[in-house]
């Protein structure tokens, strides 16, 4: 029988499902090569280093981050709708969401950049046209959804707390109207 080819995709898909299911600590060669049942050397022909295939593994949970929450938005609700998405990710994706949110993210220095890097434009303007923000109040409450849910969702991801599903909802909830009535009058 002859040996199977040993793909770029094969190795970024082998090396995902460690990311995921172990976590990206366990992305190492020699399990992706185990994995697919291959010596090391496809692996080095195809990504420069460990970093570079590091690199797209980040890409590709990125990718999936994106597919799961949007999958999860309610169009009549964006903002609310993504909030309680990030902590459903956090539950479910706990590796992923590590890998995605308690690293270092190089040029994160502010909230503002928070914002720009993971916000939603079209969030923000639902809000402030359905709860009469100027654009920074809606903008300025978005990011503290953000600081909210990402604390809750780290909570989870870390195992330290087994939140039900309705206590969240109902905690995202309140937040989200602080947060919003905190705004209504800038």
């Amino acid at each position: 029988m002859p040996k199977q080819r040993i793909t770029k995709e094969m190795i970024l898909d082998a090396a995902f499902k460690f990311a995921r299911e172990k976590g990206f600590d366990r992305v190492v060669i020699k399990n992706i090569a185990d994995e697919i049942g291959c010596s090391v050397q496809p692996i080095y022909s195809y990504y420069k280093n460990m970093d570079d295939l590091r690199e797209f593994v980040y890409r590709r949970a990125m990718e999936f981050y994106q597919s799961f929450i949007y999958g999860r938005v309610e169009s009549d609700r964006l903002l609310e709708s993504m909030a309680r998405a990030n902590v459903e990710f956090a539950k479910s994706e706990t590796n992923l969401f590590k890998l995605l949110f308690l690293n270092k993210i190089n040029g994160l220095n502010s909230f503002s950049d928070i914002y720009d890097w993971m916000g939603d434009p079209a969030a923000t303007r639902q809000a402030a046209e359905r709860y009469a923000l100027s654009e920074d109040g809606a903008k300025e409450t978005y990011i503290m959804l953000i600081i909210f849910t990402h604390g809750m969702a780290t909570m989870i991801a870390m195992g330290g707390a087994n939140i039900s599903d309705g206590e969240i909802v109902e905690f995202l909830q309140k937040a989200y109207r602080a947060f919003i009535e905190a705004h209504r009058d800038n």
